[in-house]
């Protein structure tokens, strides 16, 4: 994706007229500014906000603490890598999503930082059956997410996103949680992230994935070693376009009725087929994979451990990746419908890039200023 270049007067002007909704601050820098929508607690500012508000939360030295969210809200933050001169970034604990309460909400460029428990929950410990709709996560890295039983999904999608749970003293230690029975999952897509397995403290690899129910799971990188299995359930989903690095294919418990298609894998020990071993019937099936196969990038490591901007997954024009999809797209994140260009300088809301300011201000004069702004999508 090609960087937007615009006018900083320009960018105010859309930015204000862009929203009808209250755009709130969360800042507990010292210093940091006041007024009437700025506050230092975030989960006072979200028990202030009202349906369909926006919650920008300001980079900070410390976490902003666990937070609930029982109506549409839209938090922004500064992403993963930060270019201020702090080198600070929006770090949240935990979020718990109250069910339908908090349908329409989006999260973007927030840093989740819990790793010894869920850092995101959809539904409520105890709360009567209710099935959370129309929630979007993207360009955030999150340790992981779980879904409760008592709270059905449907419309949720998770993309452009770096997922990495290094340890889980809950949910059998998988990355991605969700429940695989019956009606629990609908329109799930799981697109154009970074996953990673989780372990425990004690050192052992978990699945990265638990799904079902027709799930689509396109465009991924999974990252893992050893050909350990990627996922511990999945049924009935459709799996295309994902590349497998040092990432078994195969389920460490159920696997079957799984359509594979244009996936590749490498590094994989003897875990590299495509489609995997089925436990039950009907079978996984494919087409178009490329098991076994090298990739091409520049550098990237398989392991379990941590995810770190240091990979490179740039590639040359020999790698099979390229127009490999089944949208004829490349295979892995570059490809699909929001390719991951910028993973390794997760963002939320557009920032300064460049600035130009004359050499010379005289007294009185009105200073001529221009800026470059980028933004991932």
């Amino acid at each position: 994706m090609r960087p937007s270049k615009f006018l900083m007067a320009a960018f105010l002007f859309v930015a204000t007229n862009l929203f009808s909704q209250t755009i709130y601050k969360v800042d507990s820098n010292p210093n940091a500014p006041t007024g009437d929508h700025v506050y230092s607690n975030l989960q006072d500012c979200i028990d202030a906000a009202s349906d369909g508000d926006i919650i920008q939360i300001i980079p900070a030295v410390d976490h902003y603490g666990d937070v609930e969210i029982n109506k549409e809200l839209h938090l922004v933050g500064s992403g993963w890598v930060s270019d201020n001169q702090s080198g600070m970034i929006s770090k949240v604990n935990s979020i718990v999503f109250e069910s339908s309460t908090a349908n329409g909400s989006t999260l973007n460029g927030l840093t989740l930082i819990a790793d010894y428990s869920y850092p995101i929950v959809f539904g409520e410990l105890n709360a009567p059956l209710d099935t959370l709709k129309d929630v979007e996560i993207y360009n955030c890295k999150i340790a992981g997410i779980r879904q409760l039983a008592n709270c059905p999904i449907k419309n949720i999608t998770l993309r452009n996103n770096v997922f990495a749970l290094l340890y889980s003293n809950s949910g059998a230690g998988v990355t991605l949680n969700f429940q695989s029975t019956d009606g629990a999952t609908e329109n799930l897509l799981i697109t154009n992230n970074i996953i990673l397995r989780s372990r425990y403290t004690w050192g052992i690899a978990h699945p990265a994935m638990r799904v079902a129910n027709q799930t689509i799971i396109t465009n991924n990188l999974f990252i893992s070693w050893q050909g350990l299995p990627t996922f511990s359930v999945v049924h009935h989903c459709f799996i295309t376009n994902n590349v497998f690095y040092g990432a078994g294919t195969q389920s460490s418990s159920t696997s079957y009725a799984n359509v594979f298609s244009n996936n590749l894998s490498y590094e994989c020990a003897s875990s590299c087929a495509i489609p995997p071993p089925s436990t039950a019937a009907p079978a996984n099936t494919g087409s178009g994979n490329l098991p076994n196969t090298d990739p091409l990038y520049a550098s990237i490591v398989a392991t379990y451990t941590s995810y770190t901007n240091t990979n490179d997954l740039s590639v040359s024009e020999f790698s099979p990746l390229l127009d490999g999809g089944t949208d004829g797209s490349d295979i892995g994140i570059m490809g699909g419908q929001y390719p991951f260009v910028n993973y390794n300088n997760l963002r939320g809301v557009p920032y300064i890039h460049q600035m130009s300011v004359p050499g010379l201000i005289m007294e009185n004069q009105d200073i001529q200023l221009e800026a470059e702004a980028r933004n991932n999508q």
